[in-house]
């Protein structure tokens, strides 16, 4: 595609071309006027010395024939001069300014008035005064002519004829053409310019042909170069293998675009850090709960962002005089994440063997930091906050893509941000938990119930159930055994209506011996997770202090929104009807609102 007039105008191919070949033709023309007006002064001296010559030898020839005053030989003289020279013109005037003789007889007779002709004027230029100069170019019918005057005074030969007062006897005027010597002075001129141009043509090329070759193709390649670099390509390479300046600006600009290309890797690094730190920081904030669901979102952030294999957390909780291990984890080719309590280490073959090998790990090492195996393919990063262990951060990758020192530095960063985010939701759950059992407190429940009452209003398909469960017979468990005795029933069931619940259902202690599940959907399937809890309880053996060891079971009652209430009172008195009726009924068993 032809480039635009104006675009190649403003190249500086152009400009330069432009500018060597103006100064080339101002010098080519500068050369050739010199010529020119050399050639045209000498070729016009060379005439004048030759008409010189010749008027000499025409005076010399005429001399006799005046001297004897034979006007027929001196007609005759001045013809066969006329012959043989071949003068413009060739004759003599009187002192009157008449021509007597003349090489044409078409003048013979005619009078010059010295005062008015111009042939006469250009010589004498004032009256009575003596002429200025010997010879005057004249433009004849014929062509130009250079007309050459030679004053015939009154020598003592003459005087036998003319009167000796008498000074000025007339001229001898002798007329040499010059029109060979213009159209010579022209085929020089003409020769002249058409090698000038010749010159300036072959000149031009080679000057373009330098230029391309050694000015604009460099800085094509360089311009080329800018471009890449601006598209983003770092790795265009620029080569000018002519040396000198242009060379140098090739090298100084690859070591400028290498740097350019470190920068901007740099720059995409933080950026990706940035962008991915944030994403995680954003996700975290949503979540302030030691609940489940913030451990999930934890593990499918770290999976999603390092794209690992296996991801896991076991978090420490605190549990009256013991500690829990809860342990959250997900394989990326298994959409569920798993999660299990464990009050100690779990016996072998419990755990998948990467969870087992993080466990040991954890357990030699609680306060290590970050730490890498298998070359940089696992990752085990010690969770703290003001020197309290809070838990640790296993992640699998596979072996061929390890860790690298970018991947390394954000890990750093998520774990500050998980800590803080862990940190805060223990906070947070210390003062919405139960102190005894761990569980959610009644005000936490409550506030949990308004936002399924809110989430319905927003999508009716989201509706929930209430579990309302009470133990059985616990009064003379106090009575009996004493209220530590109770308490550790009450920790145990709380243990195990959180063991078997689903993740995202949230169990709360109510008051006293009573708790309360809250659960997404129908009452019909809230029962069914009631009778399931009954048979566990019913099945447990709790233990006790001083080796005790008891049975107990518990009732419970189930009610449905919006189908058994309108409100968080009415769905909750409605559960507690149902629990009532569940222990007139026997005890032991569930009953639906």
């Amino acid at each position: 595609m032809a480039r635009p007039i104006g675009e190649i105008i403003r190249t500086l191919r152009f400009k330069l071309l432009a500018s060597l070949l103006l100064l080339l033709g101002f010098s080519i023309g500068a050369s050739l006027i010199g010529i020119w007006t050399y050639q045209q002064d000498r070729y016009t001296e060379l005439a004048k010395d030759e008409a010189l010559r010749a008027n000499r030898s025409v005076e010399l020839a005429l001399l006799p024939a005046m001297v004897a005053n034979d006007w027929e030989l001196i007609r005759q003289t001045t013809a066969d001069i006329y012959q043989i020279f071949a003068p413009a013109n060739l004759g003599i005037i009187g002192a009157d300014g008449t021509v007597l003789v003349a090489g044409d007889p078409t003048l013979e007779g005619h009078r010059f008035d010295r005062h008015r002709a111009p042939e006469c004027t250009a010589c004498h230029l004032r009256p009575e005064s003596p002429p200025s100069q010997g010879e005057i170019f004249l433009e004849t019918p014929g062509g130009p002519v250079l007309r050459n005057v030679i004053k015939l005074t009154n020598k003592p030969e003459c005087r036998a004829c003319h009167d000796p007062g008498q000074q000025n006897l007339g001229v001898l005027f002798y007329d040499a053409p010059l029109g060979e010597v213009f159209a010579a002075l022209r085929t020089v001129l003409t020769r002249t310019l058409l090698t000038g141009a010749l010159t300036f043509l072959v000149l031009a090329l080679v000057v373009s042909l330098i230029v391309g070759r050694y000015v604009h193709r460099p800085l094509r390649q360089l311009e080329e170069g800018f471009v890449r670099a601006g598209q983003g390509n770092f790795d265009h390479w620029v080569e000018v293998k002519d040396g000198g300046e242009f060379q140098d600006m090739a090298v100084q600009f690859n070591v400028m675009n290498q740097a350019i290309k470190r920068s901007f890797a740099e720059i995409l690094r933080k950026n990706w850090e940035t962008e991915q730190l944030y994403t995680f920081v954003r996700r975290l904030s949503q979540e302030t709960e030691w609940h489940n669901q913030l451990r999930r979102v934890i593990v499918e952030l770290l999976l999603e962002t390092f794209k690992a294999e296996q991801v896991a957390l076991l978090l420490r909780r605190e549990k009256r005089e013991s500690e829990i291990t809860e342990i959250s984890w997900r394989e990326s080719d298994d959409s569920r994440c798993q999660h299990r309590e464990d009050p100690a280490p779990p016996a072998a073959g419990e755990l998948p063997a990467w969870l087992e090998q993080a466990w040991e790990h954890w357990r030699r090492a609680p306060a290590s930091g970050i730490a890498f195996a298998r070359e940089d393919s696992i990752a085990w990063a010690s969770l703290a906050t003001q020197h309290v262990s809070l838990g640790l951060l296993c992640i699998h990758r596979p072996e061929s893509r390890p860790f690298d020192e970018m991947e390394k530095k954000l890990l750093a960063a998520v774990c500050e941000q998980i800590e803080i985010a862990l940190a805060n939701a223990r906070h947070y759950r210390l003062a919405i938990t139960d102190g005894l059992t761990g569980l959610y407190s009644k005000r936490y429940c409550e506030a949990e119930i308004r936002k399924f009452i809110d989430t319905y209003a927003e999508d009716q398909r989201r509706i929930f159930s209430v579990l309302m469960v009470d133990l059985d017979n616990f009064k003379p468990v106090n009575d009996n055994n004493g209220h530590q005795v109770g308490d550790e029933v009450l920790a145990q069931l709380a243990d195990l209506i959180r063991q078997h619940i689903r993740q995202d259902d949230i169990a709360c202690r109510y008051g006293g011996e009573e708790f309360i599940v809250l659960m997404t959907g129908g009452p019909r399937e809230a029962e069914q997770s009631a009778i399931r809890l009954c048979r566990t309880v019913s099945e447990h053996l709790f233990h006790c202090q001083d080796g005790l060891k008891l049975r107990n079971t518990i009732s419970i009652g189930v009610a449905g929104f919006p189908e058994h209430g309108q409100t968080a009172a009415e769905v909750i008195g409605a559960a507690d009807q149902a629990l009532y009726a569940a222990k007139r009924d026997g005890r032991n068993r569930s009953q639906v609102a």
